[in-house]
Order: structure tokens, then sequence, then C-alpha cells
């Protein structure tokens, strides 16, 4: 397999994000076009971000930018000088009740993939602590543990995609990314250290059953995440052709619309069940799709979209606010003083 490895550009790296709809976040920065995870599962190869980018893409070499996803990966290094740039310009900042103006790394891309990767996105928090950003990681990449020393911060929070703790199966649903239990032991680390942590248990395969999701959520909560998010497999796009090209033979049975949201269902009634019997129902976030309407209860449906979760960003709120009102408590003296004399 050959992999085609480059360097883009980028003239704004800090976009508005749809993803407070899944509790995550209102702006994305992006810091790579492609990944080397090369997960079958996969939505980004076919979100517009590469669509758009395919005449580009081919004459990098890429020939198919959906199914090649995996072995292509340009690096956008001059991230953290535009960052930098952007946010000392910008005026006003965009905060939903969902996203809490938090900034994700990344959405389309994996932020800790390899050193580049990994050097861009330490340079990029640095930015936007700066700035007094919230800061959200999510990662399968196992270098962040090497940027303890900037991600422990009341203003970062740092996930890990962890659906499932088998690394057999993970050889072939995600096969270039790190071994479940090589993650797990870098959160582990990450608790240790007094990080912030949450787990995208995302997307889990249709195998999955309660009892698989009971011992998955004892062993999860170790590292005690202050919130699990949670959705299915969706093998209804060219995602469902690259995994039947690896060889998962569950494919077949989500692939029609039908068949996906009835195993959405049963997943969903699974995984609130052990959570409810671990005592971490409090921390689960499920991340629902408006295409199961008609398949499940549409309350139950609308109470998960744009929904805050429950980590605690609040008290950094009140912190910020407390600074600005002490940066305007002093420039009202010196010009009361200003004016005295």
């Amino acid at each position: 397999m050959t992999i085609i490895k480059g360097t883009e550009k980028i003239v704004n790296p800090l976009q508005e994000s749809a993803l407070n709809k899944k509790g995550l976040c209102d702006y994305v920065v992006n810091v790579a076009s492609g990944c080397l995870h090369g997960c079958t599962f996969c939505y980004v190869p076919s979100t517009p971000a590469i669509r758009t980018k395919q005449a580009q893409l081919r004459e990098k070499g890429v020939s198919n930018p959906q199914m090649d996803w995996g072995q292509y990966l340009f690096v956008r290094e001059d991230i953290p000088e535009k960052l930098e740039k952007v946010l000392s310009r910008k005026k006003s900042w965009r905060e939903t009740d969902a996203g809490r103006g938090v900034v994700l790394l990344c959405s389309g891309t994996d932020p800790y993939q390899n050193k580049q990767t990994a050097t861009v996105t330490r340079s990029a928090v640095q930015v936007l602590l700066k700035y007094n950003k919230r800061v959200r990681i999510l990662t399968r990449g196992l270098l962040w543990v090497n940027d303890i020393d900037v991600l422990k911060c009341d203003n970062v929070i740092v996930g890990m995609s962890l659906p499932y703790l088998d690394d057999d199966l993970s050889r072939k649903i995600e096969p270039q990314s790190p071994p479940p239990t090589e993650r797990y032991k870098a959160l582990q680390e990450g608790h240790q250290a007094g990080c912030r942590l949450y787990v995208a248990m995302a997307p889990t395969p249709p195998t999955m059953t309660l009892d698989h999701f009971k011992r998955y959520l004892e062993k999860l909560m170790r590292i005690n995440p202050e919130v699990i998010f949670w959705e299915p497999i969706n093998a209804r796009g060219t995602n469902g052709k690259r995994m039947l090209a690896a060889g998962l033979e569950f494919t077949s049975s989500i692939m029609s619309k039908q068949s996906w949201a009835e195993t959405f269902k049963r997943q969903w009634e699974d995984i609130e069940a052990a959570a409810k019997d671990i005592g971490c129902l409090e921390r689960l976030h499920i991340w629902p799709d408006p295409e199961l309407r008609g398949y499940v209860d549409e309350a139950k449906l609308d109470k998960w979209l744009y929904t805050p979760t429950v980590e605690k960003w609040d008290y950094l709120t009140a912190t910020q606010t407390k600074a600005k009102a002490t940066q305007a408590t002093r420039k009202n003296s010196k010009r009361t003083t200003a004016s005295i004399r």
C-alpha cells in the first residue's frame, strides 16, 4: 500500500461547526486533510470537505479520495501562525448552549496520528489557550501523552475514540490505529496525571450486546471520564463498501436504513441499561441521528439533539467573567485617576 504524504495551505483554520448538535463544540480546527488510521467506518471521506477537493487530491496522486481513505495525509503546518492571526483580530465568539464555545481538534482527521500532526496540534492548543479558549481533543493516537504538560489544563478536555477493547476486532475495523488496549493505557496515564478526560465510545459494531457494554463500562469508569459519548456504526455510505472490502461480515446486516435503525435502537437500549447497572448513566451522552425518526420515540430522539454534556465548563466561564470584570475595573480606575489629574 502506497502512502501519500505532503502539506497544504489553508486560509482560515478556525471554522464554525454544526457539531454542537452532538454537544461537542462550536468551532473546529483540522490540522490535516486525510488520515492515516484508515478506519473503515469513517464518514469523513464522504463529507463535502473531501468531495469538493477530489480534483485537487487527484493532482497530488490520490486516485480515489473516498475509497483510498487511510492512504493519504496532507498536514497544514502553518495552522498555529494562521490561528494566532485569526484570534488576535476576532471580536466575537460563538457560544451555543450545547457547543459552549468549545474548539474541537479535530473533526476530519486525527490530531495525534503522527509526530507531524502532533507538533501542529501542540502549537495550536497553546495559541487557543493564550486566548482563553476551551479546547476539546479527540484522537485515536497515543502521542497526546507527550503533551500532558500543555493538556493538563482546566480549559482542555482530552478524549479518545474507544468503541471497544478488542484488539483483534480493531485490526479489521481500524487497521492503522493503535490497539484499543494501548489507547486505554494512554487514558490511564492521563487520568493519573490529572487531565480532564472523556471517551467517545463510537462507533460500536452491531455484534456488541448488553454484556459487552457492562464489562466495557465497568473498566472505563476506572479512568473517571467526565462524559461517555456513544453511537453505533453506520454502514450506509462508501464506508460500507470499505467495511465489506475489509472482510467485516457484520456489515451487510446494517446496510439498509431499517436494519441500521433497528440495531441502533437495540444497542441504545442495551447501553443505557448497562450504564444504569454500572452507575454511570448520567455520564452517558447519546449521539442520535435525525434519520431515526419513525424508528424510535421522537421525544427520546429530540432529548439528545443539541443537548449540553455534563462536563463542567461553567466554573471556567465564571473565572473568565471575573477576570474581565477585574480588567474593566482597572481601566475605569485609570480613567478616574487621569480625570482627577
